[in-house]
């Protein structure tokens, strides 16, 4: 049987067709595993690249953390975060500075691991969980010991930490020492209470003594000493310095000033700031470190107090028990109350002044001018050439009133004429003028010289150039007359505006309105918000009553929370009525004070002249009786006064 007959065999069909089912398996097999092959290489791909996503996105984040964690490192803020279970899960630097821990003595600590006393941690606790259980901020402000055990006054805001389904998972803190902005409250309040003192003229030695006490309460551990400068002898003197120990204050009265004599000694000869931090090893200190030891004295630091012109009159100086520099808030407190004391010290000396001026100015001059009968001027003294410029040739000869200022009042020219006609002495002031036109302020006596016959041949002027006193009388005026907090006239200046109203009133026949304000409760508002809080409620009671009231009505803060207004010229009682109803209506309107919304009422009495009374005394008193009538009918109200 040759081939062809074999293939065609029924056997060999059979095969064959078994063969070639065979080759299509294989091809169909092929076929579909390179369709999985390259499904997986581009899955492969894919997965690649996913994951290359994921790295960038991981990279990205880590980044983002990093400066997250780098910028609230560099905030002066100190941030903490806690979990709900009072577990710290995060802070920044600023934080861990304050306390001077590390990081991983805080991260996965409680409050109470990290802060000792037990009722800083408990305090810290109960605010958590304040927050907690309200889910919104809390403040609160307290004194913590940070890493160099000093007390800082730390004010603390914490924040509820929510997801996005609003499920809170912890607390936020951010914390902020507001030390230095205390202190400086403090310090703006203790220059306004001696500006207070000086303006009800406080002795010399009571303005010391609150200088000292108020500084060695504000940074406990501190000394203070203030020196008087003795101009003839060139020492020190004994101010103030209660707290040093008398063997040392013994050795220090009467020392002489110079270069090297101690802290005090050397500024107030050189007029310039000396800070000593270490009194053992400093050469202005040699020779008297036995006596600060005794003392328990390791630094001083002194600073010269000047008047306005740069003279020095004494030295403000701070000891410490510990060598140390003297912070920027003792430093700026030390500034204050230099300057504080050259106020109190040349305000001394201007009183004793013009006690002196008072008796001698009279008898003895600074400018002596004698003129003639037509007062042409025959003599003119040096001082009065040195202080106007001029030559005497250049005066001689000319009218007295060429020596008087180019804006004074013809009135006072001619009250000097007809008094001096008169044979009588004038006094007054008035001012000059020199060769260049500048005016300036003189104390002057006109005084009339008679002949035999009784007949005035001659005047003598003399007077005394008081420019500087004027400008300081109108300073302290502003301190005496002026109530330091809210602005208003005082009860003094009050008095005087009054008497000057009633004189007007029985002049012109005219009626006038006194109106006495006092606030209800007002110490309630101290006792519960504080007096700071009460002093800018009066701050904006004043400002009210200065907006509702006309610029020719007097008002004044007489005390306390007690206010007087004086209504000039009202037509009738209606009139001052209406009027002692809108300064009601101004002061009842709510007042707030950052987050604080204060409403307050007011009692008013009313009186009038001369329905009510013809004198100041009679006034004040029946205006008093009104306003207590007014609180004891129910406060809030106004009531005029009836006999």
């Amino acid at each position: 049987m040759n081939a062809a007959e074999l293939m065609t065999t029924p056997g060999a069909l059979a095969n064959n067709n078994l063969l070639l089912w065979l080759l299509m398996l294989v091809s169909l097999l092929c076929v579909v595993l390179a369709v999985l092959l390259m499904r997986l290489q581009r899955l492969n791909r894919q997965c690649r690249a996913q994951h290359e996503l994921r790295e960038q996105d991981r990279q990205r984040l880590t980044e983002s953390h990093q400066l997250l964690r780098h910028l609230i490192d560099h905030l002066p803020q100190l941030i903490a975060a806690k979990d709900q279970q009072g577990v710290y899960i995060e802070c920044n630097q600023s934080y861990l500075n304050f306390l001077g821990l590390s990081r991983d003595a805080v991260v996965g600590k409680r409050t109470r691991d990290v802060f000792t006393s037990n009722d800083i941690h408990r305090s810290m606790e109960e605010q958590d969980e304040q927050v907690r259980l309200s889910k919104s901020s809390h403040s609160q402000s307290r004194w913590l010991a940070g890493a160099d055990n000093e007390l800082r006054l730390i004010s603390t805001q914490k924040l509820p930490l929510v997801d996005s389904a609003d499920r809170l998972w912890g607390v936020l803190s951010i914390s902020e020492d507001t030390t230095a902005e205390n202190q400086m409250r403090q310090i703006d309040k203790h220059r306004n209470r001696v500006l207070e003192q000086l303006a009800q003229g406080a002795p010399l030695l009571d303005i010391f003594n609150e200088l000292v006490t108020f500084t060695e309460e504000l940074y406990p551990g501190l000394l203070c000493s203030i020196l008087l400068l003795d101009d003839r002898s060139q020492t020190l003197q004994l101010g103030a310095a209660p707290s040093l120990p008398d063997f040392y204050n013994k050795v220090v009265h009467g020392i002489r000033i110079g270069e090297g004599v101690g802290s005090c000694g050397t500024a107030a000869f050189t007029g310039r700031p000396v800070l000593v931090s270490d009194i053992q090893n400093h050469p202005y200190w040699r020779g008297f470190e036995e006596l600060t030891a005794k003392a328990g004295l390791a630094a001083c630091w002194s600073l010269p107090i000047k008047n306005r012109q740069g003279k020095v009159l004494g030295t403000f100086a701070i000891y410490y028990t510990e060598p140390a520099d003297p912070t920027p808030d003792q430093m700026e407190l030390m500034m204050v109350n230099a300057h504080l004391a050259a106020i109190a010290i040349e305000a001394a000396k201007m009183d004793e002044q013009l006690s002196q001026l008072s008796q001698a100015v009279e008898h003895s001059a600074s400018f002596v001018v004698i003129a003639d009968s037509e007062q042409r001027m025959d003599y003119v003294n040096h001082s009065l050439m040195e202080a106007t410029g001029y030559r005497s040739d250049q005066l001689k000869g000319q009218p007295i009133n060429m020596l008087a200022a180019d804006d004074e009042d013809p009135e006072l020219q001619e009250s000097i004429r007809q008094t001096v006609q008169q044979g009588e002495i004038w006094h007054g002031e008035r001012r000059f003028k020199g060769l260049d036109g500048q005016g300036f302020w003189v104390m002057s006596s006109v005084a009339p010289i008679r002949n035999a016959d009784n007949e005035v041949t001659h005047l003598v002027c003399v007077s005394e150039d008081i420019t500087a006193l004027k400008q300081e009388q109108e300073r302290m005026a502003r301190l005496a007359f002026y109530d330091p907090l809210t602005g208003l006239a005082n009860r003094r200046l009050f008095k005087d505006r009054l008497d000057v109203a009633l004189k007007q009133a029985q002049r012109q026949q005219q009626s006038l309105a006194l109106i006495y304000l006092d606030l209800d409760r007002f110490k309630a508002v101290n006792d519960e918000h504080g007096h700071e809080v009460g002093d800018e409620l009066l701050k904006e009671v004043a400002l009210r009553l200065q907006q509702t009231l006309r610029e020719s009505d007097v008002i004044a803060r007489i005390g306390g929370d007690e206010f007087n207004i004086i209504l000039p010229d009202v037509t009738d009682s209606d009139a001052a009525e209406q009027v002692a109803d809108k300064v009601l209506q101004a002061v009842v309107e709510p007042f707030v004070t950052g987050d604080i919304e204060l409403k307050v009422s007011a009692s008013i009495g009313l009186t009038l002249y001369p329905d009510d009374g013809v004198d100041a005394k009679q006034l004040i008193k029946n205006a008093d009786v009104a306003m207590y009538r007014s609180k004891a009918q129910g406060r809030n109200c106004r009531l005029r006064y009836t006999a």
